[in-house]
């Protein structure tokens, strides 16, 4: 195939006619080679790679080149951190041959998964969904898709849709592992979660004891942020606000570790406004804990009272472009200060009084029975 690039005949190489190979080494080489039969002298030779999420390939000359008889040879190692690739990116690369006479053949591009290999990974595909974890527990990868099947159906019901697919999750073998492997490529946690962006799943599998448990949290948690990311992503007019995005993982992780502190914070009337929620305004650490906890109550209300469709609905408006508190107040048909109020009166403490007659109503009335009774009965 000839055809014209930039007013210079290119040339569309047969895939067999060359071998184009990458050998990874997690965060610290990619060796790139090409062999191949060529029958016009070769001046240059150059590679081209570009991952998934790049705009741009990524580009750079081999100045390992040889041609003897015909049969080039050409490799380039390259720092896959200098090249700014992300880890557990679908990459894909080429090359472009530039001959003596000035025309460039086209090798055919080769895909391959930058993946952290410095971990034997185990695998198990189940439909569109691939678990990798490493260890001797041979349950563990089913254990996880299961836990995906359900956090999907669960997100469907309180998500706007999206389609999260294929998806590849990786369970590490400890949190240090974990951040390793994502330092050593130039990432790193952001706000105590990994980046949606890369489009996988990286969570933990620490004790194989409590690897269920733990992964019906995490998983649910990191797969809610992933889902948004791809939501926003898709629509330039998207503002999820980071309260909604943190408090509906949160919810779908069945977090309670905020129970008590929204608690004392209703009770000392300390509680941070809704409109500040919608600012992001947060001055400390204790401030954003706090931010977090009231965020997954307000929708745990918000789902008590409106459903499931609500939540929803509320992340429908912001990805839509809605602002923070119109996405409130178009769906729930109230004020963000009356959501807020309606909000505080359902978490504020019962009254002692009110939890006396609760628990106590019973044995009162009887106790007032009979003393009425015997009332009636000194009389006589």
């Amino acid at each position: 195939m000839l055809f014209l690039l930039g007013g210079q005949p290119v040339v569309q190489a047969q895939s067999d006619d060359f071998t184009s190979k990458a050998t990874l080494e997690y965060a610290q080489n990619i060796a790139f080679s090409l062999g191949g039969s060529v029958n016009v002298p070769i001046e240059r030779v150059y590679l081209f790679m570009q991952a998934a999420q790049a705009e741009r390939p990524f580009t750079v000359e081999a100045i390992r080149m040889n041609q003897t008889d015909n049969q080039l040879e050409a490799a380039v190692d390259l720092d896959p951190t200098v090249a700014g690739l992300p880890p557990f990116a679908q990459v894909r690369f080429w090359w472009e041959l530039q001959t003596e006479s000035g025309e460039t053949i086209l090798v055919p591009e080769v895909t391959f998964l930058y993946e952290d290999n410095r971990f034997a990974w185990r695998e198990l595909a189940v439909g569109d969904v691939v678990v990798h974890w490493t260890g001797n527990d041979a349950d563990l990868g089913r254990v996880a898709a299961e836990i995906v099947a359900d956090s999907r159906q669960l997100l469907d019901d309180i998500l706007p849709q999206t389609a999260v697919s294929p998806l590849n999750l990786y369970l590490y073998p400890s949190t240090g592992d974990l951040r390793a492997g994502l330092r050593l490529a130039g990432r790193d946690w952001q706000d105590g979660h990994t980046d949606p962006d890369l489009g996988v799943l990286l969570v933990t599998a620490v004790n194989s004891l409590t690897a269920a448990n733990d992964l019906s949290q995490s998983i649910p948690h990191e797969l809610t942020h992933l889902r948004l990311h791809q939501l926003a992503v898709g629509d330039e007019d998207a503002d999820v606000p980071l309260w909604y995005e943190e408090g509906m993982a949160l919810l779908a992780a069945g977090s309670v570790a905020g129970d008590e502190l929204v608690a004392t914070a209703v009770a000392n009337q300390e509680t941070l406004p809704l409109h500040n929620l919608c600012l992001g305004a947060v001055e400390d650490n204790d401030t954003a804990e706090l931010a977090q906890a009231q965020s997954v109550s307000l929708l745990h209300y918000i789902q008590a009272q409106f459903g499931d469709q609500a939540l929803r609905q509320i992340g429908t408006a912001y990805i839509g472009g809605s602002d923070c508190e119109a996405g409130l107040t178009d769906t729930l048909d109230m004020s963000v200060a009356e959501l807020n109020i309606a909000w505080l009166a359902a978490e504020s403490p019962t009254p002692v009084w009110r939890t006396f007659l609760n628990q106590n109503g019973l044995w009162l009335l009887l106790v007032l029975a009979s003393f009425g009774l015997l009332a009636l009965l000194l009389r006589r």
